[in-house]
Parts: C-alpha cells; sequence; structure tokens
C-alpha cells in the first residue's frame, strides 16, 4: 500500500503518471514520488547522501531520505560527483524549492 506524504508535488496516489508523454522532468519525479511512498527512507542512500553533502535545507519539510533518493538518482550520470552538487541543488530547487 502506498503512504501520500504531505511534501509530494507530483505523485497524488494516482495509479498511471498523469505527467508521461506531457513533462519528462515531472514524470521522473512522479515515479520517485511513488516509489518512496512504498519503501520510504533507506538507510544506505542516506548515509551516501552524507557522504557528499552535511547540511542543504534541512528544515524544508522534505525528508533526508528522499533526497537522499532524489541525489542518489541524479548522480547515476554525474562523471565527477563532487563537481556536480551545485548542479543537483539547481535541480532541487527548480522542483523542491
Amino acid at each position: 500500500m502506498a503512504k501520500t506524504y504531505n511534501f509530494f508535488r507530483y505523485f497524488k496516489d494516482e495509479e498511471q503518471n498523469p505527467f508521461y508523454g506531457k513533462d519528462q522532468d515531472k514524470a521522473m519525479l512522479w515515479d520517485y514520488e511513488r516509489g518512496y511512498s512504498f519503501t520510504g527512507d533507506e538507510k544506505f542512500l542516506i548515509e551516501e547522501y552524507h557522504g557528499y553533502i552535511k547540511q542543504y535545507r534541512e528544515n524544508d519539510g522534505i525528508p533526508e531520505g528522499f533526497k537522499a533518493l532524489l541525489f542518489n538518482r541524479y548522480m547515476k550520470d554525474a562523471y565527477s560527483v563532487s563537481e556536480s552538487i551545485p548542479s543537483f541543488k539547481k535541480f532541487y530547487e527548480k522542483y523542491y524549492g
């Protein structure tokens, strides 16, 4: 059973992704939020996130576990993780800031 969190911006417990074929970024974020609704925080992702980002928008209402998931997905294709952190933060600000 999926759990809908207050911080979700894209997933509203729909069966189908309403952004599919319309907005690739929002469709991707809908998928991440939907996945998070089933799994919740994953300790290994949070530990990885802390390895690169010590403090970032701690009081914005978005769980650290979800930020860690976004960070993990964002960095999958990064050539240099440390050099890509500023662009991850811009991405985060655009969609969750």
